[in-house]
């Protein structure tokens, strides 16, 4: 009876194990940080600034460990597409495209091309807006990745029955910065990191269940936080830290200067103080902002109009190029 038994035990850890995962046969939109419902929930500005994001550039040198290959980059090279999502979903900013801009002058080419020729419908033959300058450029990388920042774990064994649990952390790094474009200046850079999770769970058997019969089973299960889930979390933060600092220093105007003191504003204005992650309940410690209104400091208030907002020596006016 014993012996059936240590045989049904084996058939399930072996079921397990081969059984497919349930999970991932149907297309889902990609998951979101705890980030991406902060940047979602700062207050409305005064007006929305128009921002150009040219390319956010790998400065890791990392690969992928051996034997996954050594052409494949540890990071992925998409930062670009992630900053400028996180820029439009802030609702602070108005983001131009500049990535594919070659692309965009192509096709505006050839609607010049088809005005001129009158291959247009004659209710079509509006002239050609010329494109939106921005106000700003934000300039960034990615500045670091380290592995095996930090691993541990804990198992135990007894009577060849046991279990065991390992855990490793990784640790990647962005620099943000906001570039004036008429004259160059740096108004704000930020660093901003987050750690990335993976952790193995694992149980087995491993004893004689009589003089030439051995009983061996394995179960278990790896997890790994995505690398690009972590890297758009970083991103994230270093907007709304952007945010945030261009707030206190007056460079951007909120629509309510009383939101400066606005829960998530708080919270990371908070952590950029302690230069670490801060609760909730230690805001009560950190003292509240006390934000300059609108045309009674040294900047340049910001304007009445909807689309732009003006900043010291940068943004007079949403002109057109």
């Amino acid at each position: 009876m014993k012996i059936l038994y240590l045989i049904l035990l084996t058939s399930l850890l072996s079921g397990c194990i081969t059984a497919p995962p349930k999970e991932g046969a149907k297309p889902t939109l990609l998951p979101k940080d705890a980030t991406y419902n902060d940047l979602i929930a700062l207050p409305s500005p005064r007006g929305k600034i128009y921002v150009s994001v040219y390319n956010i550039q790998d400065e890791t040198g990392q690969f992928q460990p051996y034997p996954a290959s050594n052409f494949s980059t540890a990071v992925p090279q998409s930062a670009t597409a992630m900053l400028v999502s996180s820029l439009k979903a802030s609702n602070w900013f108005f983001p131009l495209e500049r990535q594919g801009l070659n692309n965009l002058l192509n096709e505006r080419k050839i609607i010049r091309a088809a005005q001129e020729n009158g291959t247009v419908a004659e209710n079509n033959r509006a002239q050609l807006p010329s494109l939106m300058a921005a106000n700003i450029l934000i300039e960034g990388s990615i500045i670091g990745y380290a592995s095996n920042v930090k691993s541990g774990g804990i198992g135990a064994r007894y009577f060849g029955i046991g279990g065991s649990t390992q855990y490793q952390l990784d640790q990647i790094a962005v620099n943000l910065r906001v570039v004036d474009v008429k004259s160059g200046e740096i108004l704000s850079s930020v660093n901003t990191s987050k750690t990335i999770l993976s952790y193995e769970v694992q149980a087995g058997v491993f004893r004689f269940i009589d003089y030439q019969r051995l009983l061996e089973g394995e179960v278990g299960f790896t997890t790994n936080e995505p690398v690009m889930t972590c890297l758009m979390a970083a991103i994230e933060s270093g907007v709304i830290h952007l945010i945030n600092d261009g707030i206190e220093r007056n460079l951007w105007a909120l629509q309510n200067v009383a939101d400066a003191n606005s829960p998530v504003l708080s919270r990371y204005r908070a952590e950029a103080r302690e230069g670490t992650t801060i609760s909730d309940e230690a805001l009560a410690n950190n003292p509240p902002l006390k934000q300059i209104a609108p045309g009674n400091g040294t900047a340049p208030p910001a304007t009445a109009s909807t689309n732009t907002i003006v900043t010291p020596g940068m943004m007079k006016n949403a002109n057109k190029s």
